[in-house]
């Protein structure tokens, strides 16, 4: 096993054993109110709001994000953004292997 492959392994297990992973990605999206005398009704600024988002079987599944769960809503989708990488990184090396013929 090579150094690389260790260090990917490692860092793999380190995830895997993280408090949390969620696939998904963040939208922020703003908006206007239905109240009809809010300040986002009189050319204000709108109403910003936090969703993560994902397709399962071929459907938009989205979910509200409070501003207290952001941070740990991010630190979850980041480190599930990572450990993708981190598995195709592997997957490249086993294959140049199989190419090479080395097991």
């Amino acid at each position: 096993m090579s150094v690389r492959e260790r260090e990917l392994r490692s860092e793999l297990k380190q995830l895997l054993a993280s408090l949390g992973l969620v696939r998904g990605n963040l939208s922020l999206r703003q908006r206007s109110c239905g109240k009809p005398t809010c300040h986002c009704r009189q050319g204000g600024a709108k109403h910003q709001a936090l969703y993560l988002v994902a397709s399962e079987q071929g459907k938009l599944r989205q979910l509200f994000i409070p501003d207290e769960l952001e941070p740990q809503a991010r630190q979850w989708v980041d480190a599930y953004q990572r450990l993708r990488q981190l598995l195709e990184e592997l997957s490249e090396l086993h294959w140049q292997k199989l190419q090479q013929r080395k097991v």
